[in-house]
This record gives structure tokens, C-alpha cells and sequence, in this order.
């Protein structure tokens, strides 16, 4: 009994050792955090952190997120503090407001509330207590809601946050009865969550009535679908890779080419690809919502432009082609500015910033020019430009049809007056009144900033 108990330490203590050791780099310091509940997986987490970090480069702190959910929620931060202190570990305690949202649940709520913060630590490493019996249950969950490959992959072992913090979860091939005989064996206290009983949650529903009746039914069920999340990791990895292939041939000037896609792809890889495209973005609908992405671009008349809107963005279909914009074209109003030679201009009221570049090669605009009283106005309707010596003034509205520029960039993008009279419309044209060989190219930019802005 007693090497057993040995063995469970040894065994739980290389897993995590040997997780920090294949993602993070010994030789040089990093501040770890472990996100730490007071529950009793992350109790075993933190202390097995505790004595690996111990005399070692690593910098090792707890992070307690105090959701104020529940009646004992001071109590649970206050436990985090002494549990930590005990083993010599610094713990930060952040009080959040978990936001009740339609389309969020209690779990999820909290969940959001709880990365919020993660993304807010400033460290490198994040570990968190996740274990083979929680991967379990979100595979599980995930099959009866229709997931894809990718959701039934369930949690990953290693991601990288928004912020460029790499979070960790070492626990994945560790069963919830190894912690708390490991948990027992040291002597460990933790804290109930009165919560993690109601069966009114889906989670706690499995946990409780569900797989237990599985794992009897089916001995080691836990631990195969948990090994079943790693295969479908790997064919979504796999997804993912053939979606970054196909890119490249379906995606101009960061538009989606329908017609390329539907013509040289099979369906499936038309849909695999599109997924990808727009979770580039953050973009990431339900399959009704994707499929009604699809029917609306495939079938809509040919002259048509159909918009499809996802929370705060839209997929719009111009010639065929679709581009993800905000639900809002922002125009702008006029804004006169002083040019500065090879400097950015920003525009006030975060509306973007004019690039300029001299032109090595052909024309630009004549820096003589750039001297004069300068306006960026947003289009107004009629403006016309001449663009060649001796050529027809055009109008912009023949100009931005001839050049497949869609409708709303029309709006957006706005036109360099000089002295009175229409000089350029940044990125496409320069008036030929207004050129000279080896001049200024001006550039649009919209909604971003300089990063000193």
C-alpha cells in the first residue's frame, strides 16, 4: 500500500514536471501562475507546482478569482490566501461581477468572468487543474450538442491566450480519484463548492448521475473518451492545416472568392475552409447560423448583395466575392491636418491614418503640393478626377465600379483634397494635376492606429 502511494506522488509529480518541462524552456526564468479555486484539483495542482518550482528559475504565484457567487465566497478567498501562504506562494485574489447575458448561463458567465482576469496576468505560464474526469465530461457534452471535431477535442493541454500567455493544463491524463489520494496522502484541505452538487447544471448533471452509471456499465469509459478528445485534436489539427492550404487559393485582397472555392473545392472542403477564414477573425457561428451563411451567398441573384450578421460583425457578398466587416461602415466627417514628410497621419476620432511612401518608381503626389491646405472628406456623391494628361475626367462612382471596389468601402474610404480640388482617394487614384514623377503615394488605413496612438 505504502509504494503504491509512493508510486501515485512520483507519477502525479513527473506528469506535471514533465509538462512544464516540454512547453516552457528551464533555462530561463518564468513567472507561472496557477489559477486556484481552493477546490480540491486545484489544492493538489498548486502544491505538486509548489515543490517542483522550489529552489528552480521558475517564479510561482496563485491566482484566486472571487466570483461572489456564493454566500462562502469571502471564505473560499481567505482559505486561497492561508493555502498558499502555507506553502510559501504568493496568491492574488481579483474580485469580479459575473454579467448574466441571454446567450450565457450561470457556468458560462462565470467562465468569461474567470478569463477576463487570465488574460490580465502578467506572466508566462498559466497551469490550471482540469483532469481526465473533466475532459470526460466536456466531451461528452459537447457530443450532445452537435459539436465538431474541433468541440469534441474538447480542452487542449497547451493554447496560448490573447494576451501571449501560455496556459497550461498538466492534469489532463490524471484521474479525479489520483488527486485526492494524493490530496489525502499530504494532508491537503480544500474547499466544497456547494454549487458543484446542483444537478440543475448540465456538467454536474453528467458528473453525478450520468457517468458513473457509464464507467459501470463500460470500465475506463472516462479515460476513452478522453483519449478519443486526442484523436479528434488531431484531426482537427489536421483540418486546420488542409483550411491554411486552401486559403491561399480562395482568399484575394482578403475577400473569399466564392466562385474559386465552390469551383475547385469538394463541399466539404468549401466549408472547412470558410470555417477557417472567419475564425481568423474571431468568427465562430453555430452550424445553423453557418449554414444559413451559405444557402444566403450561394443563392441570392447574381446582381444581389446579401449581408449576414454574427453578433458584432457581417459577412457581405459583392461579385461574388465576401468580406467580413464591423455591423457599421464608419464614415467620418472632415478633418483638415498638416503633412508631415515620412510620418503617419492620424485621423482624430479613432476613424484610421493615412500611410505615405515615396514612389521609387511612377508618380505620386508632388510634395510642393503637400504644402497646401489639406481636408480628408468623406465621398458626398458626384466627384469626378482626371487621371492621365489629356484623358477624360471620370466620375468616382464609373471608377469604384470598374475596380470592383464594393459599395460600403466606397463610403468609407476618404478623399485627399487639396487647396478646394479633389488630389486623391487614398490607396486607389491620384488627380493628374497633382503628380509628379517620384512623389508621394498616400495609403488608408481604417480603424487602425499607430502604436503610439
Amino acid at each position: 500500500m505504502e509504494n503504491t502511494r509512493k508510486k501515485l506522488q512520483s507519477d502525479l509529480f513527473a506528469r506535471v514536471e514533465s509538462c512544464l518541462s516540454r512547453y516552457c524552456l528551464p533555462s530561463r526564468p518564468r513567472r507561472i501562475f496557477v489559477g486556484f479555486s481552493g477546490g480540491l484539483d486545484s489544492s493538489a495542482l498548486l502544491h505538486l507546482a509548489a515543490r517542483i518550482c522550489a529552489g528552480s528559475a521558475y517564479e510561482l504565484c496563485a491566482v484566486h478569482v472571487h466570483h461572489g457567487l456564493s454566500p462562502n465566497a469571502d471564505q473560499w478567498a481567505a482559505f486561497a490566501s492561508q493555502f498558499a501562504k502555507s506553502l510559501g506562494v504568493e496568491c492574488k485574489v481579483v474580485r469580479v461581477e459575473v454579467t448574466q447575458r441571454a446567450e450565457l448561463g450561470p457556468e458560462a458567465a462565470a467562465r468569461e468572468a474567470r478569463y477576463a482576469v487570465f488574460e490580465q496576468l502578467h506572466c508566462d505560464v498559466l497551469l490550471l487543474a482540469q483532469h481526465l474526469d473533466d475532459q470526460a465530461e466536456t466531451v461528452l457534452l459537447n457530443l450532445l450538442r452537435g459539436s465538431g471535431v474541433r468541440g469534441l477535442a474538447a480542452m487542449p493541454e497547451c493554447r496560448f491566450l490573447s494576451s501571449g500567455t501560455q496556459l497550461l493544463r498538466p492534469l489532463l491524463g490524471t484521474s479525479r480519484a489520483e488527486l485526492l489520494a494524493y490530496a489525502q496522502a499530504h494532508g491537503l484541505q480544500w474547499v466544497e463548492d456547494e454549487s458543484n452538487s446542483d444537478q440543475a447544471f448540465d456538467r454536474n448533471f453528467l458528473r453525478h448521475s450520468i457517468l458513473p452509471q457509464i464507467n459501470k456499465a463500460f470500465p475506463g469509459a472516462s479515460a476513452a473518451l478522453a483519449r478519443s478528445a486526442a484523436h479528434f485534436a488531431e484531426a482537427g489539427a489536421l483540418l486546420t492545416e488542409l483550411a491554411s492550404s486552401d486559403l491561399h487559393d480562395c482568399v484575394e485582397e482578403e475577400a473569399f472568392n466564392l466562385v474559386v472555392a465552390s469551383t475547385c473545392l469538394s463541399d466539404g472542403r468549401l466549408r472547412n475552409v470558410l470555417r477557417y477564414w472567419l475564425g481568423c477573425s474571431g468568427v465562430v457561428p453555430d452550424t445553423r447560423a453557418f449554414d444559413e451563411l451559405l444557402r444566403m451567398m450561394r443563392e441570392a441573384r447574381p446582381d444581389a448583395q446579401p449581408v449576414w450578421a454574427w453578433r458584432d460583425r457581417v459577412v457581405r457578398r459583392y461579385r461574388n466575392k465576401l468580406y467580413l466587416t464591423s455591423t457599421t461602415i464608419q464614415i467620418g466627417s472632415p478633418v483638415a491636418f498638416e503633412w508631415q514628410r515620412g510620418t503617419e497621419t492620424i485621423i482624430p476620432n479613432r476613424m484610421g491614418r493615412l500611410g505615405w511612401s515615396k514612389a521609387i518608381e511612377g508618380f505620386g503626389i508632388a510634395e510642393r503640393a503637400l504644402a497646401g491646405r489639406l481636408e480628408l472628406r468623406p465621398r458626398a456623391g458626384g466627384e469626378a478626377l482626371r487621371l492621365y494628361p489629356n484623358g477624360p475626367t471620370r466620375s468616382l462612382k464609373h471608377l469604384y465600379q470598374e475596380a470592383g471596389v464594393p459599395p460600403w468601402l466606397r463610403e468609407s474610404i476618404p478623399i485627399l483634397w487639396i487647396d478646394g480640388r479633389i488630389a486623391a482617394v487614398p490607396g486607389r487614384w491620384i488627380a493628374e494635376e497633382f503628380l509628379e514623377p517620384g512623389g508621394w503615394q498616400v495609403s488608408w488605413y481604417s480603424g487602425v492606429l499607430s502604436a503610439d496612438e
